[in-house]
């Protein structure tokens, strides 16, 4: 009745295929297949009031982990809406503060996204979220300390609390962030993200995508697309050097090899050991 139909209208446009059921009380004016978005809208409106979209649903809404988007995960402070085929009621309530909405369907913030996950995701695939999250802008680092500090003790919290401690590196890109576990698995310290390196014969600094300080090594992903000419390349070369003649080592990478994350964490630790051995 919250649009002015009676049961027995709305009973008789799904039979003649004027509305199709997504879940009980929604209802699409569209045939299946829908999309992931419109299940997710479905998923919320199905809970009532006061639910949004939350773990890896919210996750994937907010661009900010590449997660399954169904089953929809949904929490919700009241008791419309059960677990069911394409369905996930997490039973809580949520605070103003942590309600956001994005592309129109209400989401819990990155924040809580955060906790939610920390259970679930090893450290180095929790802080992938973070950063991708601190990139977009959609982490307050205090909010998160409270939510962890209410949680402390319980599972995944000890994670959270150490990649807290860490200073916020923000990504450009999807593949800077690649760069996270690629570093942990090859034994290295988080990288510093597009770090600013003085040179010689500069008044600014040279930008470089990764940095570790302490070995005085660098990394550059390069792709064809934008380094496969001579310019470029000759751009490169001069970039190299320059950082050579500030006791810097840079090692360019194709951006294809992140996707041979073993290989490059394999290939990344012994040309830091390389560096160490020369330090």
């Amino acid at each position: 009745m919250r649009i002015g139909l009676r049961q027995r209208t709305i009973d008789d446009r799904v039979n003649r295929g004027r509305l199709h059921r997504v879940h009980r009380g929604v209802y699409c004016l569209f045939p299946p297949p829908h999309t992931v978005h419109q299940h997710w809208m479905a998923a919320v409106l199905a809970c009532g009031g006061g639910s949004a979209l939350c773990g890896p649903s919210a996750a994937a809404l907010q661009d900010i982990a590449d997660l399954p988007g169904l089953p929809a995960h949904v929490r919700s402070a009241s008791r419309t809406g059960r677990d069911r085929a394409g369905l996930v009621v997490h039973r809580g309530a949520i605070d103003p503060r942590d309600l956001r909405i994005v592309n129109g369907i209400r989401a819990v913030s990155a924040d809580v996204v955060l906790v939610d996950l920390a259970p679930e995701l090893d450290e180095s695939e929790l802080e992938v979220v973070l950063v991708a999250a601190e990139s977009k802008g959609l982490v307050k680092r205090g909010r998160l300390g409270e939510l962890v500090a209410a949680r402390r003790g319980r599972p995944g919290m000890p994670k959270l609390e150490r990649l807290l401690a860490l200073e916020p590196e923000i990504a450009r890109s999807g593949l800077e962030v690649l760069m996270l576990p690629v570093a942990r698995l090859a034994g290295l310290e988080r990288p510093r993200m597009n770090f600013p390196v003085a040179v010689p014969d500069r008044d600014r600094p040279l930008v470089v995508d990764f940095a570790w300080p302490g070995l005085g090594m660098v990394v550059e992903a390069d792709s064809q697309r934008f380094h496969g000419d001579w310019e470029r390349a000759s751009a490169d070369r001069e970039r190299d050097q320059l950082l050579a003649l500030a006791g810097w080592r840079c090692h360019r990478f194709v951006r294809d090899r992140f996707a041979e994350p073993e290989w490059m964490a394999a290939r990344l630790a012994a040309l830091a050991a390389a560096a160490t051995s020369t330090c």
